[in-house]
C-alpha cells in the first residue's frame, strides 16, 4: 500500500491556525508540534508551491508590526474544505520505524559501550524534549487558555509528556541492563 504525502495537510493545519512563511512553519513545528511531527524545509517549499497552484492556499503581502513587508501564506475556503475533508476521510496510518528499539533489539551487534552512549544521548535527548513539554504545557495554561484549539492541544501534550516519561523510564532501564 502506498503511503500517502500528509505533508500538505500539515501544512494545511498550520496555515488554518496562523498566516506564515515557509520559513515561520519550520518554526513553528520546531516549537509545537515536533514531538510527533517534522517537515524539513525540502518538503514545506515545494509543498507551499503545489497547494498554491491547486488554489488551496494564496500568498498575500503582510505588514508587521515594524512595518516591513513579508510576503505569507493564507488557507483558501477550498484549502480548508480540503483539509476537514482529509481530517474527516482519511484512516490513521501508523509509520513503525523506530531505531532505538531497532538497535536495542539487535543490540549484541553493536559494541556495549557504543549502545549504551548511544541510549545515554536518547536520554538526555528526552529530557531535553520533557522540559520543553512542560514549558509549552505552561504557556498553554497562562496565554492560551481561551483559543479554540485549547484543549486539543491540552490532550496532544497531555500524551507526548507521559510517553517522554515513559521513554526515559524505559531508556534509564535499557541503559543499566546495559552497563551491567
Amino acid at each position: 500500500m502506498k503511503r500517502e504525502n500528509k505533508t500538505q495537510f500539515a501544512l494545511l493545519g498550520i496555515l488554518s491556525q496562523c498566516e506564515m512563511n515557509g520559513y515561520e512553519i519550520r518554526k513553528y513545528i520546531e516549537s509545537t508540534i515536533s514531538f510527533f511531527w517534522s517537515e524539513s524545509f525540502g518538503q514545506i517549499y515545494p509543498t507551499l508551491k503545489k497547494l498554491e497552484s491547486d488554489g488551496l492556499i494564496q500568498e498575500v503581502e503582510k505588514t508587521d508590526g515594524n512595518d516591513k513587508k513579508k510576503k505569507v501564506y493564507r488557507i483558501t475556503k477550498l484549502g480548508l474544505k480540503e483539509l476537514k475533508n482529509w481530517m474527516e476521510t482519511s484512516n490513521i496510518q501508523h509509520h513503525k520505524r523506530d531505531e532505538v528499539l531497532f538497535k536495542v533489539f539487535f543490540g549484541r551487534h553493536m559494541s556495549p559501550n557504543r549502545l549504551d552512549a548511544q541510549i545515554k544521548s536518547e536520554l538526555e535527548k528526552n529530557k531535553k524534549d520533557l522540559a520543553q513539554l512542560l514549558i509549552l504545557k505552561k504557556e498553554l495554561l497562562n496565554e492560551w487558555a481561551n483559543h479554540p484549539d485549547e484543549r486539543f492541544w491540552q490532550l496532544t501534550l497531555e500524551y507526548a509528556e507521559k510517553q517522554t516519561k515513559l521513554n526515559l523510564d524505559w531508556l534509564s532501564k535499557v541503559s543499566s541492563a546495559i552497563s551491567d
